[in-house]
């Protein structure tokens, strides 16, 4: 028995007449009293008698017809319920981005969220990309923005852009002066400071200096970007980062930079939910806002 057959059954009950009831649901009449007897036959009792002026349930027919509308408009409820929650989101939805995505995505997506759906608590967590991944496997991130490939295990990814690797350097350093590009290799001679795995940039670097069977000569390990550039400008040593992150923040104007070639290290940034979890109706209206925002970003010339 289904919530089908005990709506055709008080149909039944409310015409009086299985032919009114079949018209009015839609239904054959043969059909209907099909049902009508499987139900009798599931109950192990007659639940309405045929007269020759219709059908009336019998005692137990008004009891099943009362607590079947009981539980069909308590369904019907939820159902409503449910709609609505898709419709208007609500509740938490918990956000991770990397910390050099962060000065450009974090508060233009805490504002659209706010304006577009009041009710979703938005939480946005930075850190670093390697993180991300085991946060949101954790189930403690509900979605987040990770630098890789597209295969990563127990995500699902979505690429939504990409962006080329620069040696970072001072404004005022010859090595870098008058120059359109560094070849890898050279860039990778240089004493670089660079934070510790798992972020995204260490391991884009190590990777193609794999490819290239070469080594990398790390300087330093600091794991904050500001203090790397901070610490480029007054000319301890070279970082590789994105130009977009290179060219913002205080000391963005003592910096420069060169693209890497021979080969050029482009690095992907996928977003990605754990696979297998379903993600709750407010993260999935964030994550809607948060596609937008990286289109504007890669329509404007600053992703790929």
């Amino acid at each position: 028995m289904d919530l089908r057959q005990l709506r055709y059954f008080l149909g039944i009950v409310e015409h009086g007449s299985i032919s009114r009831a079949a018209e009015v649901l839609r239904v054959a009449q043969p059909a209907l009293s099909l049902h009508l007897k499987r139900m009798e036959e599931d109950f192990g009792c007659q639940l309405v008698l045929r007269t020759a002026r219709g059908v009336v349930p019998t005692e137990s027919g008004r009891r099943l017809a009362q607590r079947a509308a009981t539980l069909i408009e308590a369904m019907d409820g939820l159902r409503d319920e449910v709609r609505a929650v898709e419709a208007v989101p609500a509740g938490p939805a918990t956000v991770g981005i990397p910390t050099s995505l962060g000065p450009v995505l974090t508060v233009p997506l805490a504002l659209a969220v706010r304006r577009a759906y009041p009710q979703i608590r938005l939480r946005v967590v930075e850190g670093l990309s390697g993180h991300m991944r085991e946060w949101v496997l954790s189930g403690q991130l509900d979605l987040a923005l990770v630098f890789g490939a597209k295969d990563m295990g127990g995500l699902e990814t979505e690429p939504v852009a990409q962006e080329k690797l620069h040696l970072v350097g001072p404004a005022d350093d010859p090595l870098l002066r008058g120059r359109s590009a560094i070849p890898f290799a050279e860039a990778l001679a240089l004493p670089l400071i660079l934070p510790g795995r798992p972020h995204g940039v260490r391991e884009e670097v190590e990777h193609a200096a794999m490819l290239a069977r070469s080594g990398v000569t790390v300087a330093m390990e600091i794991d904050a970007l500001e203090q790397i550039k901070a610490l480029v400008a007054e000319g301890c040593g070279y970082t590789v980062l994105s130009e977009r992150v290179a060219r913002y923040g205080a000391v963005a104007e003592r910096l420069t930079g060169l693209p890497i070639a021979d080969p050029q290290i482009d690095r992907s940034i996928l977003l990605a939910h754990a696979s297998g979890r379903p993600m709750p109706a407010a993260a999935r209206a964030a994550r809607g806002i948060l596609r937008d925002i990286l289109a504007g970003l890669t329509e404007d010339g600053g992703w790929r």
